[in-house]
């Protein structure tokens, strides 16, 4: 196999390479580019969210270099559904690919929200599209079937190409108590079976749990019997996208008389897109303003909120430590976090719970009580779509490398040929040719880091300041010279943040300001309006010191100013 590169081997016809750019090899990030001799499409554009050493990285994307360059022969962008992990790092790549972006109606609207906060040198041109609609890109001819999932109106994408056809299921589950959008298409994907699939991509995330994903319909009945059960207000915690949970608990709070609030800005704009796009329905008076709630008995409340992940500046987090203007915990209040702990996040969901109960509230969770089910399917639904579909190929997808493995081995399992099956990580160049699979070659891939709305070069020096400045502080010199004699007129005055206890900080600060000024006498006048030069003698005083009293190295920024 070749080193990465950009420059690959002019693609032959009746032929589909397939490279992964993000998806692949972590959970999140998904992208995935498709292209022919002639044109060039991509699945989904999404973001992860940052490791904890980034700091200071509000997301992160695929570097799609090696896309922009084929930025003439790229056809479309398609979305499977509206999550950020499939639709976030679009405001990012829509402004160097002017294609059209084809989704449902949910998913476009979720991205039209998104967009509204960056600016395009032109309109993004968003087109809708329903499950059974086919859409002509150049080579791919593309239809869609409808999924169920965490989030409303996702779909899988069947793409027939001139090496043959390629099944992308999409994030899905099979759920024998549907949603009132309908479930999984199970009778779409088994006469794609019948068809003929060259090449299966299935998602991978949920492949090491056994058996089938329990459904949605056991999380209702037991959110019903919790919020029935509660004295006072009940607050649930959950992820803004869950539309089809955020709606039963709706109907619930309907059902016993009480009234719902929504809180967090991505819970207000999601449930605001969803309701007038037709996906979730309110009646009239049971939606109250989350300022109005303290007009009501504590009894007829349901406050529907973000911030089941222990996020430091969500509205659950500030009512946690009692900082919430809208929110103050009260002995009667029930908290229920209907999510998943995102590994990773273990921690900072532990230390919400633990805050909210020494407040005097009743806090449900799993185990505690079945509060959440995934979108994702198990290991036997992951079986059973296969046997539906019977694919020549597999590729698995949407996975970090250990669920890719086993899903493989229970493709391998399944009957489908070894050779017939892949493990790509991102980067890797796949070929489709005839029907028959194979991994030859890989390209320059990686990560771009978003401070911001920025896509500069966050890159691994500036990581390292911030990781230094998080471990050993740092401390600020102000000296202020003449800048024709060299006489120092002011200073050195010295501020820290994050290195110095407060009552060592006065004796400490006089040790290291003696230092400074004997350091700054050694040098002649004349040599000190090299501001270079007397920069690095203040910063070498500095470091000295707090190396041999504190062992520690902080940032040293030497400030001269010139008068």
């Amino acid at each position: 196999m070749a080193a990465g590169n950009h420059n690959l081997p002019r693609i032959s016809p009746r032929t589909v390479r397939l490279v992964p750019l993000g998806g692949l090899g972590e959970i999140g990030m998904n992208m995935l580019v498709l292209e022919t001799d002639e044109d060039v499409i991509v699945i989904d554009a999404g973001i992860m969210f940052p490791e904890p050493y980034m700091l200071g990285v509000d997301l992160v994307i695929p570097d799609t270099t090696w896309l922009l360059e084929r930025r003439d022969r790229v056809r479309a962008i398609f979305l499977t559904h509206g999550h950020e992990d499939h639709i976030g790092g679009l405001p990012f790549l829509l402004p160097d690919l002017t294609v059209p972006v084809y989704g449902t109606l949910l998913t476009l609207g979720l991205v039209k929200e998104k967009l509204a906060e960056f600016s395009f040198p032109r309109p993004p041109e968003l087109r809708p599209v329903a499950p059974g609609d086919v859409i002509h890109a150049g080579d791919f001819t593309v239809d869609f079937i409808r999924v169920q999932h965490s989030i409303p109106d996702g779909v899988a994408l069947r793409l027939k190409t001139p090496a043959g056809t390629i099944l992308h299921t999409g994030d899905f589950k099979l759920d024998t108590a549907a949603p009132a959008d309908g479930g999984t298409d199970l009778e779409a994907f088994a006469r794609c079976g019948r068809e003929g699939v060259d090449l299966m991509l299935s998602d991978s995330t949920n492949v090491e749990r056994g058996g089938f994903s329990e459904s949605e319909h056991r999380v209702r009945e037991e959110l019903e019997r919790l919020i029935a059960a509660a004295p006072g207000r009940v607050i649930v915690s959950l992820f803004s996208s869950n539309l089809h949970r955020i709606q039963e608990l709706v109907h619930i709070a309907g059902r016993q008389q009480r009234h719902v609030a929504f809180f967090g800005r991505s819970m207000h704009t999601n449930t605001t897109v969803a309701r007038q796009l037709g996906f979730m329905e309110i009646p009239p008076g049971r939606l109250v303003d989350i300022q109005d709630i303290d007009q009501f008995e504590p009894r007829q409340i349901l406050i529907v909120t973000t911030g089941s992940q222990g996020e430091p500046l969500s509205g659950l987090s500030l009512m946690a430590g009692g900082a919430n203007r809208w929110l103050r915990a009260w002995p009667d209040d029930t908290v229920i976090l209907s999510s998943r702990f995102i590994p990773g996040n273990e921690k900072a969901i532990t230390t919400l719970i633990n805050r909210l109960c020494r407040r005097g509230v009743r806090v449900l969770y799993q185990p505690l009580a079945f509060t959440h089910t995934s979108g994702h399917a198990h290991r036997d639904e992951l079986r059973l779509m296969m046997n539906l579909v019977q694919p020549a190929g597999f590729m698995p997808v949407h996975g970090e490398y250990r669920h890719l493995v086993q899903h493989a081995e229970l493709a391998r399992e399944n009957g489908i040929a070894a050779e017939s099956v892949v493990v790509a990580v991102d980067g890797d160049v796949i070929t489709l040719r005839e029907g028959a699979i194979a991994l030859t070659d890989t390209i320059e891939t990686g990560k771009i880091l978003i401070d911001g709305k920025s896509t500069g070069d966050l890159n691994d020096v500036i990581l390292h300041d911030r990781r230094h400045l998080s471990r050993d502080g740092m401390a600020v010199i102000v000296v202020a010279v003449n800048e024709s004699t060299g006489e120092v007129i002011y200073g050195p005055d010295i501020t820290t943040r994050g290195l110095v206890f407060a009552d060592e900080q006065e004796t400490m600060l006089a040790d290291v300001h003696a230092l400074v000024v004997k350091a700054i006498d050694e040098i002649r006048p004349a040599e000190r309006t090299n501001w270079a030069e007397l920069k690095t003698v203040i910063r070498t005083a500095a470091k000295r010191y707090f190396k041999r009293e504190l062992q520690r190295r902080p940032i040293i920024l030497p400030v001269i100013i010139e008068l």
